[in-house]
């Protein structure tokens, strides 16, 4: 039997895995379906999903974000306003308070919307400032989406397009999403929906 076994090396005898010097960084070695040894952007380790759902039921075409009650849930009832103008409406609207730097990789959900109204979809970043009662500017990300209902019965599934690596938000942004009518009429839409961010940092 040898003498100076693998599992008896010193840490500066043991080499590095298989194609490590070549493999890109922030990447994981995996087994693939193959069987074969392979280096992959650790994107899945890095991934946050972060779920936003509920209510809107409004006559006007203004811009409403949720307002935080009980974890998950939401009532799309406050007037969002660019730059924010209440620090305490825009603390209660975001869905996400960033602690590290990254991107939003997907927005999509499903909407049930009363029947012909439509409402349109936005995902928004912002920077407030530790203690400025300075409102803060709000940057879209990705499109506009817009759905129409086809009544109670009928759920319609969207996915926020133009959403990539370029979407970023930094440490200490908050994410937004609001919902909007189009028209001054009664509208009432329940969203159920997810936020795909992935951080770099």
């Amino acid at each position: 039997m040898a003498s100076n076994e693998h599992s008896s090396l010193d840490n500066d005898q043991i080499h590095v895995p298989k194609d490590f010097s070549t493999a890109a960084n922030d990447t994981v070695l995996t087994k693939n379906s193959s069987g074969s040894l392979t280096w992959h952007d650790d994107t899945v380790r890095r991934t946050h999903f972060v779920r936003v759902a509920g209510l809107i039921s409004k006559s006007t075409t203004d811009e409403y974000a949720p307002t935080y009650a009980g974890g998950t849930q939401h009532s799309f009832d406050t007037i969002v306003t660019n730059p924010t103008a209440d620090a305490q409406d825009a603390v209660a609207q975001a869905q996400l308070y960033c602690t590290r730097a990254g991107y939003v990789n997907a927005f999509t959900g499903i909407i049930a919307i009363n029947s012909s109204k439509s409402l349109e979809i936005k995902l928004y970043k912002g920077t407030p400032t530790d203690e400025s009662s300075s409102g803060f500017a709000l940057t879209q990300l990705g499109d506009t989406m817009t759905e129409t209902g086809e009544g109670n019965t009928t759920p319609n599934v969207f996915d926020t397009t133009s959403l990539t690596t370029s979407s970023t938000f930094a440490a200490g942004d908050v994410l937004i999403v609001t919902l909007k009518p189009t028209a001054a009429s009664s509208t009432q839409g329940r969203l159920n929906s997810t936020i795909e961010v992935v951080y770099t940092s």
